[in-house]
Formats: C-alpha cells, sequence, structure tokens
C-alpha cells in the first residue's frame, strides 16, 4: 500500500540528503486537540458507562490525563492520497510543494516503528462492558504498575490515533513513537516546536509528485538529478491542479 507524505522543497530535500524523515511532538501538531480527542472520548464513555449503571464510586477521570504518553510521544503523518488540492494547501507553504509516495510496509524496520490508520470520531462509543469498566478501575487503583502495563501503553499509542470527524478526508495514517535521538527544535507560526529525524528506508520510495506550483518543470528536472545522485529510483510525477499560489 502507498502512503504519501506532504512536505516542502526544502523538508524534501533534506529528506533525500539526509535519509531521514521528521517526528513531532503529538502535541505541537496543527490539530489543537490532538490526543486530546481520544482521552475526552474516552473519559465521555466512562461518565456514560457509570451514570447508566448508578456507579457512585467511579474512576478519578483526572488520573486519565495524568497517566498517559501525550508528554513524551512523536509523530509522523502519511495520507492515502497523495495529490489533493486541500493537502497540498494544508501541508505545503504557498509556494508550493512535495508529496513522497512510500511503500508503507518498508518505510521503517517493522520492530521500530509501526503505521496505523488515523480513526475519526469516537471509537469508544457503547463498547464498555462490566468486565471491561472493572479492569480499567482496576488499574488505575495500581498506578504504580501503569508504566509497565503493556495494554495501557498500547491504549495510550492508539490515543494518537484518534481524529475529530472534521479532518476525515485527510486519511491520515500515523507512525507514533517515543523518542529514537536527539531533540532538536524548529520554529513554526512563533512556535518552538520539539522534534527529531529518524532514519528510513530510501528504497520505500515509490512516487514523487510535484505539487501546484509556477516552476514545476524546473523543479521537476531537480529533483531528478537529486534522485539519480542518491540512488531513489521511482516515478517523479507533476500534480495537473491547476492551483497555484504566489
Amino acid at each position: 500500500m502507498n502512503l504519501y507524505h506532504y512536505t516542502s522543497f526544502n523538508a524534501f530535500c533534506s529528506i533525500i540528503t539526509g535519509k531521514k524523515l521528521r517526528f513531532t511532538k503529538i502535541n505541537f501538531l496543527n490539530d489543537a486537540m490532538e490526543y486530546d480527542c481520544g482521552i475526552n472520548f474516552f473519559k465521555e464513555e466512562l461518565r456514560n458507562f457509570e451514570k447508566a449503571n448508578n456507579i457512585s464510586d467511579g474512576i478519578d477521570l483526572q488520573l486519565i490525563d495524568l497517566f498517559t504518553t501525550k508528554s513524551s510521544i512523536y509523530s509522523i503523518s502519511f495520507c492515502e492520497d497523495g495529490n489533493d488540492l486541500n493537502l497540498w494547501r494544508g501541508y505545503c507553504p504557498s509556494e508550493g510543494g512535495i508529496a513522497i509516495g512510500f511503500d508503507k510496509d518498508l518505510i521503517f524496520h517493522k520492530d521500530e516503528i509501526v503505521i496505523n490508520k488515523c480513526m475519526y470520531g469516537n471509537p469508544y462509543e457503547d463498547i464498555l462492558t462490566k468486565e471491561s469498566y472493572e479492569d480499567i478501575k482496576k488499574k488505575y487503583a495500581n498506578l504504580q504498575t501503569l508504566h509497565t502495563d503493556s495494554e495501557h501503553i498500547k491504549w495510550t499509542f492508539d490515543l494518537a490515533h484518534i481524529k475529530n470527524e472534521s479532518f476525515k478526508n485527510e486519511k491520515e495514517w500515523r507512525g507514533i513513537t517515543f523518542p529514537r535521538s536527539n531533540i532538536e527544535y524548529f520554529v513554526r507560526n512563533s512556535v518552538i516546536v520539539p522534534y527529531f529525524e529518524y532514519p528510513f528506508n530510501l528504497k520505500a520510495i515509490t512516487e514523487i509528485i510535484i505539487g501546484p506550483t509556477k516552476f514545476q518543470e524546473n523543479n521537476k528536472e531537480a529533483i531528478e538529478m537529486l534522485a539519480r545522485q542518491h540512488g531513489v529510483t521511482c516515478s517523479i510525477n507533476k500534480s495537473e491542479i491547476p492551483f497555484v499560489q504566489y
């Protein structure tokens, strides 16, 4: 399966020459409610279950906020469509950008970073049972073991794939991980953003799409040279969307 990563021309050059992809701290992404969206859905379902079952000594919902990995996980985003006008507008600068197509299964080593599809809306609606509720309650009654509980850790990673339904047209997939190299910083829209870079497999690149821009022909020539220089063998195409910003 092919997935696409939208990026600027500058970042594209760095990705190819450095053979690394950038993972951004999840609460610094474009969506202001990243990660909190999944937490809020989950807490809402706990409240509804407790109310429906007349549970007075329920789970302390503040613990749900405290014992997640929001403060320590990093994310990289991909989309199913490599030539979408809204994605060109939303994820590339005004001068244009690139969508890099990857074979999903070859980008990273399988034991290192798993890429999963995002879920839009509330995935927890009406799934709680008495047994599952009691299991959750027991976990939060033993806080000292949460950091080693594999089910809890998986759940905190799953939260990073839950998004508001407003974004469903993006058909996003995400790679989620803890930091795997030194943290660096860049500035975006007056915000200092933490990130780290991680090696990927150049042979996973299946396609390069040049977004709508005034200089598509010049960029195609340069990208073909860059690809040859670094051993990237894939199709290089120009978007035919008639949209150009100056």
